[in-house]
């Protein structure tokens, strides 16, 4: 009876072995298997140049409004130059003709 207990034993001691050894094989399988790894890089890479070209698109689109902004700028200072200039032609103007009303008060008298 103890062989049979032992042969027993030693079957189900085999049989749980077997099992450990294939449950150990697929889960170094499973630990490198790179199939997820891989999917998801490439899920990535799919999704990259759209919005490295959206990035590329919104950063010439604020250079041009740059560009833009710095026209505006040099227009604006040419306007106030101009309008300064207006501003100095028109004191001079108004100091002529006060000027010339006292001069030509003087000549009629």
């Amino acid at each position: 009876q103890c062989e049979e207990e032992r042969a027993a034993l030693e079957e189900q001691w085999r049989k749980s072995y077997l099992i450990l050894e294939d449950l150990v094989e697929e889960t170094g399988n499973a630990c490198n298997d790179m199939t997820c790894e891989e999917a998801v890089e490439e899920e990535r890479s799919s999704e990259l140049p759209p919005l490295n070209t959206e990035r590329s698109e919104r950063i010439d689109a604020v250079r041009r409004a740059q560009n833009e902004l710095v026209d505006e700028k040099e227009k604006l200072e040419d306007l106030e130059s101009a309008f300064e200039k207006l501003e100095q032609v028109t004191r001079e103007t108004a100091e002529t003709c006060d000027n010339e009303e006292i001069v030509s008060e003087y000549l009629e008298a």
